[in-house]
Parts: structure tokens; C-alpha cells; sequence
């Protein structure tokens, strides 16, 4: 797998400490958590994570004061996990892998199917009951949908390649493709739009042919920004081996040269390259920090939309009394 055994994921190069400068003659010698309490480590910085808030002393730092549950054995955290600590890595995200088995790993691990299965004794067979592996909802998730983090779940849009069915360093071809499909599926709503805002089809002529007419025109050089993108990004990250933001470096110059060539013009292409350099290093802090791109799992402290034991205070506002005359 790549150069190693282990699978590449994205790391965070951290900044060297401002007491060393630039030319400065004493040497650094890459401790991540230089920020931290002489004698005290920062675990997430030290696997290649982004800490937003740094703490420079313990009494600054929730871990310490405030120490995560053990793996494995939190009640209401994603597969046993402290959800103050961790992602929800019940969502796929950037996690790489094929999706059937994320989500065979999501659903045996949950915190339901484990219980229900010791309870009932569920054998191998069993075509699966819907659960909810990071207990923040009352609403169960069959296991065809676990992992899909679309703000409207469904199964059509998995289908085809996807971008993270490998690391960043492998799958390069199938990576191209799953871009591709992104950038058809988004240009669906662009063309649309084009064609009301620009009144390219006279609304009289407008229909269906006139549609994938334009649909056709529209679509080949976002296709082919897509897909040298993706080429560029994965081929960095494996001729490098390193999943890191200078990646984007490479990715962004491809796309900028694509768009030059085909518009021939260098201010466009120097433009396109510029704001894919920006949104891609944007992507990979995101995916590189503390939540990820699945971002934390969320806090019911008081019982969700549900409400709490208490909704009834925020419900009695009516001028209706009670009666308490008992017969």
C-alpha cells in the first residue's frame, strides 16, 4: 500500500517555534508541541494534527484537567469513543477505504448492535437492523445509509468511484473519475442558472434537448479542471509519499495551466490556479484539525429537539390555569 504498510493520511507540518527565526544558528529539531509545559506532550500535535487552541501550561489544557474516558468504553461516544475528544468517525468523510466496509466496521462496533446482538444472540446471517452509532439522535440509521454524511442521506450518489475509496497516494485514475462525477453532478444546477441568467435558450425553446445542448457545451473544461486536479494531487502525494498541504501546490499550478491553455490566456490561468490553491489548502486544514471534515458529534444537553424535563417551563405560557379542583 504506497510505500508503507500503513495507509498515508493527511498530516500537519507544524510551524517552527518564533525563538528559533529563520537564521537563527540553533537547530530545531521538529518537536511539534514546542508550546506546551516542559515534560508535557501533545498527543494530537504529535500524530500530525491542528490544534486550534494551543495551551501553553497544563491548567490551560481540557486533556489534562479534564482527561478523556478510555477508548473503548464510552456509553454515548461514536464506537466507545469520548465525543468531546474525538470526531465522529461514524461519518466516512476522508477516512480511506470502501464504503461497504466502513460501514460494516460503523455498525458491529456501535454501542446498539453489540447489545442487541449479546441480547438476542444475532447470528452471521442477519441482514442488519438500523442503529444509531453515534447515540446523538433518536432517529435510527438502516446500515446502507451509515457513513454518508450528505445533509440529504441517499444511496445514489455513492454510486460510481469515489474520491476516498484509497489514501491520497493510491487510485490515482479512479480518483480523476470520481471528480469528474462531482463536477457533472454539480453542473446539472450551474447550467440551469446559466442559461436563466444568461438567457442562452430563449425560455420559448427551452426543454430538455435544448438543455443537454448547452449541458454538453458547459460541462468539458470543468471536466477537465476536475480531473487534472485530482491527477496532480494524488500523483504529488505519491511521488512525495506525503499527504501534506504542499500537495496543493502542485494540483493548483496543473489546474492553472489547463485554464490557460484552453481559454489562452495567463491571467485566467494564474486566477484559477491562485483560488484552487486557496480552497485546496483550506480543505486540508479542515481535514488535518481537531474535528475533521466530519466535524465533532453533537452535545443533547438537555434532550435535543426532544426537549428536557423542563420544556414544559418554556411551553406554559398560555393565560389557561390548570384546574386542581379534584373530585
Amino acid at each position: 500500500m504506497g510505500h508503507h504498510d500503513e495507509p498515508l493520511t493527511a498530516t500537519y507540518n507544524t510551524q517552527r517555534p518564533p525563538w528559533l527565526g529563520i537564521w537563527s544558528s540553533r537547530k530545531y529539531t521538529g518537536r511539534p508541541d514546542w508550546w506546551k509545559e516542559p515534560g508535557n506532550k501533545d498527543e494530537m500535535a504529535r500524530h500530525g494534527k491542528l490544534r486550534l487552541v494551543r495551551s501553553r501550561y497544563n491548567e490551560e489544557d481540557p486533556d489534562w484537567f479534564d482527561p478523556k474516558v478510555p477508548d473503548g468504553t464510552s456509553e454515548t461516544g461514536p464506537l466507545g469513543l469520548d465525543r468531546t475528544k474525538h470526531k465522529d468517525i461514524t461519518k466516512k468523510g476522508d477516512t480511506p477505504g470502501d464504503l461497504a466496509e466502513f460501514q460494516e466496521n460503523v455498525y458491529k462496533n456501535s454501542t446498539q448492535f453489540k447489545r442487541l446482538a449479546a441480547a438476542f444472540d444475532l447470528s452471521k446471517e442477519h441482514p442488519g437492523i438500523a442503529v444509531s452509532p453515534s447515540m446523538n439522535t433518536l432517529a435510527l440509521t438502516d446500515k446502507a445509509y451509515l457513513g454518508r454524511n450528505s445533509i440529504m442521506p441517499n444511496s445514489w450518489y455513492s454510486f460510481g468511484p469515489r474520491f476516498f475509496d484509497a489514501p491520497l497516494n493510491e487510485g490515482t485514475f479512479w480518483k480523476a473519475l470520481a471528480a469528474m462525477k462531482y463536477t457533472a453532478i454539480l453542473m446539472v444546477p450551474y447550467t440551469l442558472l446559466e442559461i436563466r441568467g444568461m438567457e442562452t435558450v430563449p425560455v420559448g425553446a427551452f426543454g430538455p434537448r435544448q438543455f443537454f445542448a448547452r449541458y454538453a457545451k458547459l460541462s468539458p473544461l470543468p471536466l477537465a479542471v476536475a480531473a487534472s486536479w485530482a491527477v496532480a494531487l494524488s500523483s504529488a502525494s505519491n511521488i512525495r509519499n506525503k499527504d501534506d498541504v504542499y500537495n496543493h501546490l502542485y494540483s493548483s499550478a496543473t489546474v492553472g495551466a489547463v485554464v490557460a491553455s484552453a481559454k489562452d490566456s495567463v491571467a485566467r490561468g494564474v486566477t484559477m490556479g491562485l483560488v484552487t490553491l486557496v480552497a485546496g489548502v483550506f480543505w486540508h486544514y479542515l481535514r488535518v484539525s481537531e474535528t475533521g471534515l466530519q466535524s465533532r458529534v453533537s452535545q443533547p444537553s438537555s434532550g435535543g429537539i426532544w426537549g428536557g424535563p423542563l420544556m414544559w417551563n418554556v411551553l406554559n405560557n398560555g393565560d389557561a390555569s390548570v384546574p386542581t379542583t379534584t373530585f
